[in-house]
């Protein structure tokens, strides 16, 4: 079995990160990152209890359990039971500033794969595959940190940690909960593990993660009703600009991929569901323009044609503009250029419901890296041989204190 320990490199540049700012912020960022890069055993400790004992969506019982406790003993504001097993938790700090947002999601994936690393899940056929707990941690530690520097810390941290993440329900029902009940913060941020290498952290202004739209089409009538369901299907598969093989390959903004259920009789009607993923909103007016031209001008005796469209489903994410320019800047600063890279492409497999909570907040999404080539560790989410370096933990709380810190003192 593969052993992960952190990597000495990630945390020498940890403990060097220095921010341009006055000597007092820069004290205090010093201060969190020497807070987060000497607890790194601790937290890693952290992600192996949650990596061991995973928990589907809707089912986070013990997962929310532990960080509602971690966070009560740092002595936050904490409210548990938000939209499911939600954890919300507030920390003040000792001088007025603004409320930002830290979001992490809880939940793990159903999965028969061997799980590759010694301490691998204990609870059959769930898995920690695609980095949720990673992504706690990370908050986690970075409620520690800030949370030992709060008589000095402008402003207020809210730590979102969101269950339901992998069904895309969970953000939705946080904000029908009121997750934002204490108040609306300024931004919100959070990350995802991704493939990009251990010290690396990318981004990009607009489309991040494409949005996933419903679709439901019915036919009903005397007539030839599958005949007129053939038509429909050739007209919605004719909507989208990329092939079912080509959704686990990058692609530019715009795009739009169709992916269809086959039709069922019930009550005397055809219908047939089915999801497009949208890679922005143009991309998506094009393709309602297309099928209502298109579902519209089906013409079969005694038959009707109707259709539903279910704008973002799953709400992808989409980066404002200015914090994503902010942050990287800040980001760029503190860790140099090769650190920071930006996202090019968008993967059409792939979404998020984070995009829920930048319909209420602006924010900013992030892709932390996660492999090792040394360590012949490749950290794709959902693949069979998911695993992520350690060292992400320690170096992503860092970068996302590095975050805060800036939007918290208004720079």
């Amino acid at each position: 079995m593969m052993r992960l320990i952190p990597a000495i490199g990630v945390f020498m540049v940890l403990s060097a990160l220095a921010i341009d700012a006055s000597a007092q912020d820069r004290s205090l960022s010093e201060r969190i990152s020497d807070q987060i890069v000497s607890h790194a055993a601790e937290f890693i400790d952290v992600h192996r209890d949650l990596h061991r004992h995973p928990e589907v969506s809707g089912s986070e019982v013990r997962t929310a359990g532990l960080v509602a406790g971690r966070l009560k003993a740092l002595g936050l504001d904490v409210r548990t039971g938000v939209g499911g097993h939600g954890v919300v938790a507030l920390l003040k700090g000792g001088h007025p500033g603004p409320l930002v947002a830290y979001r992490a999601d809880l939940d793990a994936v159903p999965s028969r794969d061997p799980d590759p690393v010694d301490f691998a899940s204990e609870t059959p056929g769930v898995r920690h595959q695609c980095g949720h707990d990673v992504h706690t941690t990370i908050g986690l530690a970075l409620a520690s940190a800030l949370a030992s520097v709060r008589a000095d810390l402008q402003g207020s941290v809210l730590f979102v940690f969101q269950p339901a993440e992998e069904n895309a329900t969970g953000a939705k029902a946080m904000l029908a909960a009121g997750v934002f009940g204490a108040g609306k913060p300024v931004a919100i941020y959070g990350v995802h593990t991704s493939p990009l290498a251990i010290g690396q952290i990318g981004t990009r202004s607009g489309v991040l993660m494409a949005a996933r739209d419903g679709l439901r089409v019915t036919v009903s009538g005397a007539g030839d009703q599958a005949g007129a369901m053939a038509a429909a299907q050739a007209v919605v598969m004719g909507v989208s600009t990329l092939t079912p093989q080509q959704a686990f390959q990058p692609a530019p903004e715009g795009f739009s991929l169709v992916q269809l259920a086959a039709p069922a009789p019930a009550d005397g009607e055809l219908t047939m569901r089915g999801s497009i993923t949208v890679a922005g909103a143009a991309a998506r007016e094009r393709v309602k323009e297309a099928l209502g031209k298109g579902l519209g001008a089906i013409a079969v005796p005694g038959v009707s044609v109707s259709y539903q469209y279910q704008d973002r489903v799953i709400a992808g994410v989409t980066n404002d503009s200015g914090l994503t320019a902010a942050a990287v800047a800040n980001l760029t600063a503190a860790l140099g250029p090769a650190a920071v890279p930006t996202v090019r492409d968008i993967f059409p497999a792939f979404s998020e419901d984070f995009g829920s909570f930048q319909d209420e907040v602006p924010g900013v999404f992030f892709f932390l890296g996660v492999s090792n080539a040394a360590k012949g560790i490749a950290g794709m989410p959902h693949s069979p041989a998911y695993v992520a370096d350690e060292g992400a933990i320690a170096f992503g709380a860092r970068a996302m204190a590095v975050v805060l810190l800036d939007r918290l003192t208004g720079r």
